[in-house]
């Protein structure tokens, strides 16, 4: 399966019925290719998204270090409503847009301390959740973390110190006129499609 897909999954997590919510944070649970597929849901205009990513005061985690507080409670909240349901998520592909895609990295972290193995984290203009014990957490995993064209998203949050991504951003596109229309799901599955077809 390509990131192409994986982005139209991730942009199916936006409309479609959840497989498991936890407030305001929801995930969708499709099975490719005989693994699962998790995708995490991105900002919506609902206010509870707004104040999760303006959540941004470090909170430290035992396993996974410093993380952006809003991102790490989402992260929380979901891993134990998955669990409660007893899903088995051994081998599964972690994908999220947006805020999404914070969450869903530190989700692939909590299940990797709980020596759950994740096939790996697939993330589209994910803003910085954690730091450099996080990066070495996810350091066992195969991670690609997409910035399309400008999009200003995975620049915050801006902390010294703090907050880093797990891995280089793999940069895709051309900017957009408005660096907003970049970090549009759309954007991102549009880029990577014609990535996709363009390679031989």
């Amino acid at each position: 399966m390509d990131d192409a897909q994986l982005a139209a999954i991730a942009a199916e997590a936006y409309g479609a019925a959840p497989s498991w919510c936890a407030g305001d944070v929801h995930a969708l649970a499709v099975n490719r290719a005989d693994f699962p597929i998790i995708a995490v849901r991105g900002t919506t205009a609902d206010p509870a998204d707004w104040l999760r990513d303006l959540s941004a005061l470090p909170e430290r985690d035992p396993d996974l270090g410093w993380c952006h507080r809003g991102f790490l409670d989402g992260a929380r909240a979901l891993s134990g409503a998955i669990m409660a349901s007893g899903a088995d998520l051994r081998g599964a592909i972690l994908v999220g847009h947006s805020m999404g895609g914070a969450i869903a990295l530190l989700l692939a972290g909590m299940l990797i301390a709980r020596n759950v193995p994740v096939r790996a984290v697939v993330a589209f203009g994910a803003p910085r959740c954690g730091s450099w014990k996080l990066r070495r957490v996810l350091r066992r995993i195969p991670l690609r973390l997409y910035r399309n064209g400008d999009d200003p998203v995975p620049d915050v949050p801006f902390l010294p110190g703090f907050y880093v991504h797990p891995c280089a951003l793999i940069a895709v596109g051309e900017p957009a006129l408005d660096p907003i229309a970049d970090h549009a799901i759309a954007s991102y599955r549009r880029t990577l499609t014609s990535s996709e077809e363009k390679t031989p």
